[in-house]
């Protein structure tokens, strides 16, 4: 039987634990100097059980890239005042979410990077990928914000511009990602691109003038969800989809694409990896240099558009590779 004293020296030692715990969480790392080298130290200063790295404003000049691997951390800026700009010739990724390896071993979690700009400088880069020519050995594609199996995290008020890939490109198994006002532009390839991605909630996304695709998803994207999504004057396509399942997206408008509007697909000849099951609610695509929404295979079935606005798209509002792929309610050709 535990003495009156006994019992209240338990209870002591189990607050000062829960306050050690408490500390450690919040553990807070303010980034002096106006380099990468120096937040990627802030980062590698917090406790193992995570914390937050701030960014006061100011530019502060990347020489290779932020790699946060490990749980429990959060990345915030100041908003547009804080800027992270790739030196001339890095040839490498601003942001990388999650392990470096070809294909990551590990997930990590709770990753959190908010209120900030990336400016990937493609302009003065040399190649996409870092390191040398993409592949197996160099597998790091130089994306402004690179998510590689990472699982319940954050991207959040955030701009990437004039990366030398992709703006944010998730992949390689990630899980309910939250990427919330997210803008996007002058990117070599896509705004935003998906491979390996399920569960995860897009909202609040502005994609316009990149050389690739406002949106492109492939390689099992399944089950996500978009909201609030403009895509404007991207040089290819709106909404690029291949092997990518039941996913939804409303409140799309789409606008002076150089080619189509939404273009659904199966990769080269294999009808399993087809764009399928996908629910678009709430769509207004306008001027698109090729069609509104083009079902390019047959293997593309039980898509959807609900409440659907065409309007002066050069070659029509929507075609099928056979009759019926697309499940039309409501929508207004014009």
């Amino acid at each position: 039987m535990k003495t009156k004293s006994g019992s209240h020296a338990v209870w002591t030692l189990l607050i000062v634990l829960m306050m050690c715990v408490s500390v450690f969480a919040s553990a807070t790392e303010i980034v002096k100097e106006k380099t990468c080298t120096a937040i990627q130290n802030a980062i590698n200063k917090l406790p193992p059980e995570g914390g937050e790295v701030v960014l006061p404003a100011g530019t502060y000049v990347c020489t290779h890239p932020i790699v946060i691997d490990r749980n429990n951390i959060s990345l915030r800026g100041m908003g547009a005042a804080s800027l992270l700009r790739l030196a001339d010739n890095i040839n490498a990724p601003v942001i990388v979410m999650g392990t470096t390896e070809n294909i990551p071993s590990r997930a990590v979690r709770h990753i959190r990077v908010k209120e900030l700009m990336i400016d990937g400088n493609r302009a003065n880069q040399t190649s996409e990928c870092m390191g040398g020519p993409c592949s197996n050995e160099f597998p790091l594609r130089n994306n402004g914000i690179s998510i590689r199996r990472c699982v319940d995290c954050t991207v959040q008020s955030v701009t990437v511009f004039g990366a030398m890939s992709g703006g944010l490109v998730t992949e390689l198994g990630c899980r309910r990602l939250t990427v919330r006002d997210y803008t996007s532009y002058d990117n070599e390839f896509d705004g935003l691109a998906g491979y390996e991605t399920e569960d995860s909630t897009f909202s609040g996304i502005h994609l316009y003038g990149n050389k690739a695709a406002g949106i492109s998803t492939d390689i099992k994207f399944n089950n996500n969800k978009f909201y609030d999504v403009t895509i404007a004057d991207n040089r290819t396509v709106g909404i690029f989809m291949r092997d990518s399942l039941d996913n939804s997206f409303t409140n799309l408008h789409i606008r002076d694409n150089a080619q189509h509007g939404i273009f659904l697909a199966q990769v080269n000849t294999d009808p399993t990896t087809a764009a399928t099951g996908n629910t678009f609610t709430g769509v207004v695509i306008s001027r698109s240099g090729g069609m509104g929404v083009l079902a390019n295979d047959a293997s593309c079935i039980n898509n959807m558009l609900v409440g659907a606005q065409f309007i002066n798209n050069k070659r029509g509002c929507i075609s099928e590779a056979t009759s019926g792929l697309v499940e039309n309610i409501g929508a207004i050709c014009r």
